[in-house]
């Protein structure tokens, strides 16, 4: 009995231990993986009043890990009413300063440095930036040189697999209320289509908005790349507005045409993230269990390399509509009067180029 018992040990303990050596990759892999799903919320310019309240109640039955207030977080409430609303978000609360919130109020509060209003921070697989629209942009500003030297590391760094900027003003906007031309903003989106951002996150106009994925190499002349629900990671940035929640909505005047989505209710950005997918759904408050407008990014199905901003040929054109050919087929955009860049990596050809006068 005992001979059996040895026998069996001696034949199966190495099993044992050849499964458990096999299996410890399979495992960390799965941990790993496991530790990338999350999911975000973001909303910005709440205010203290019943719709901010829903707001709030709405993106904690999202349970996420991390809420991202996005400018304008209390307006001329009283901030420990507020703070008592947001007793249940403090420790996952990520603050981007707005034109509404003092910085000497704010300084070292909800994730904020002291010393200076914008940071960036990581989580999973997933970088963060926010940006203080609020302070000064210009490209020989220290913030220039933080996001700039910020994203090249970023997007250089293995472990991260999205890059997610925050701000509170808007870099893309259709015609709505209280939006204002900044050129000091004009000179960012090129750095995001540069350094590979997936997802730019905005506020301060209180609506909703999502644009078409965008590449910018001028930006007078941004390029939709597509106008699908679902892209591949690297072929184009999102510009999304977020600002419905609780303050006063502003209607529209008008469609950007690189706007594909908007609407003007109050309700909360929800992000599902996955090692290979960002899955961005919006919520209102009207009607919190189906999305109203959802996209998704996916991430390790791609054929084809990011596109590079570095290389164009140049075209003439007058003003108008122009069919240009892509990987996805045709895609129209519309031309000023002037000289259009377009990058060679898609291998543009003349013969294929029409422009509708």
């Amino acid at each position: 009995m005992i001979k059996t018992y040895y026998n069996f040990a001696i034949i199966v303990v190495p099993v044992i231990i050849v499964s458990m050596i096999c299996m410890n990759p399979f495992l960390s892999r799965i941990a790993a993986a496991a530790e990338k799903q999350f999911n975000f919320v973001a909303v910005g310019d709440l205010d203290c009043n019943n719709n901010s309240m829903q707001t709030i109640n709405n993106s904690i039955d999202k349970k996420p890990e991390i809420f991202l207030a996005i400018g304008d977080l209390y307006y001329n409430c009283k901030p420990d009413q507020f703070k008592k609303a947001l007793s249940s978000l403090n420790d996952i609360l990520y603050m981007t300063i707005g034109n509404h919130d003092s910085w000497s109020k704010f300084a070292g509060l909800y994730h904020l440095p002291n010393d200076r209003p914008y940071y960036s921070f990581d989580k999973g697989n997933v970088h963060f930036l926010s940006i203080s629209t609020e302070s000064d942009l210009q490209q020989n500003s220290t913030q220039y040189d933080f996001i700039n030297t910020d994203l090249d590391i970023a997007s250089q760094n293995s472990s991260i697999s999205w890059i997610v900027v925050l701000a509170h003003v808007p870099f893309i906007s259709s015609e709505t209320e209280n939006i204002n031309e900044n050129e000091n903003l004009k000179t960012y989106p090129p750095l995001f289509a540069k350094y590979g951002v997936d997802v730019v996150i905005q506020a301060h106009v209180h609506n909703y908005q999502r644009t078409f994925p965008i590449l910018l190499d001028n930006f007078s002349n941004p390029m939709i790349v597509t106008k699908n629900n679902t892209i591949n990671e690297g072929t184009g940035v999102l510009y999304i507005t977020t600002g419905g929640g609780g303050h006063d909505l502003y209607k529209f005047n008008s469609t950007s045409p690189y706007v594909q989505t908007q609407y003007s209710e109050y309700g909360i950005l929800n992000v599902d993230v996955t090692e290979n997918s960002l899955k961005l759904k919006a919520y209102t408050n009207h009607d919190f269990r189906t999305p109203k407008d959802a996209f998704t990014i996916l991430k390790g199905y791609n054929t084809t390399e990011p596109t590079p901003i570095l290389k164009y040929i140049y075209i003439n054109t007058s003003k108008g509509i122009g069919a240009i050919p892509t990987p996805k087929g045709l895609i129209e955009i519309p031309f000023e009067n002037g000289t259009v860049r377009i990058p060679v990596k898609y291998n543009y050809s003349l013969a294929n180029y029409s422009l509708a006068k």
